[in-house]
């Protein structure tokens, strides 16, 4: 965690980020999984547990972090594996992990567009930038069934399938 203020908190880690803002910052920010980056444990799922609201400044659905996370908690998700440079120890290393596939546009903007056509989130303009505040609870339940609607059944990995993060040698 870095970029600490009297009530925000910047989640750094390997694969994501985010800023956590209110009495809840450094909660949210604390630990961060390596793998399934956005899934459960992540200060995504804390963000949902808490109720707490999705902004998004000048980008659409298809830039919104929290539709992989609804994704991380569907059995058929889209799987990849991320190869990314990690400190052990004060020596780097390439660490892999089993992480939710990319959706490079296919559905998540389709989900956000019939989210927001539920007028449960609401949309401003900022100066030329489209603003959205969206509740994380209602979207993210909202996304976890459209996924599960919408993604292809067949060859998928099981979702037991979890391997474990392991460190591969340095390059």
């Amino acid at each position: 965690m870095r970029g600490s203020g009297p009530e925000g908190h910047v989640c750094c880690a390997a694969q994501a980020s985010l800023a956590a803002l209110g009495a809840d910052a450094r909660t949210i920010c604390a630990g961060q999984p390596l793998g399934y980056a956005l899934g459960s444990g992540s200060p995504f799922a804390k963000i949902y547990q808490l109720g707490g609201s999705i902004l998004l400044l000048g980008v659409g659905h298809n830039r919104n972090s929290f539709l992989h996370h609804a994704e991380s908690l569907v059995p058929t998700h889209r799987k990849k594996l991320r190869r990314f440079p990690y400190l052990v120890d004060g020596e780097r290393v390439w660490l892999e992990a089993l992480d939710v596939g990319n959706d490079n546009d296919t559905y998540f903007p389709l989900i956000g567009a019939e989210f927001a056509a539920l007028g449960l989130s609401c949309s401003r303009m900022i100066g030329s930038a489209l603003c959205q505040l969206v509740p994380a609870v209602d979207f993210v339940d909202y996304a976890r069934k459209r996924l599960s609607q919408l993604l292809p059944q067949a060859g998928r990995l099981t979702a037991a399938y979890r391997p474990q993060t392991r460190p591969l040698r340095a390059q």
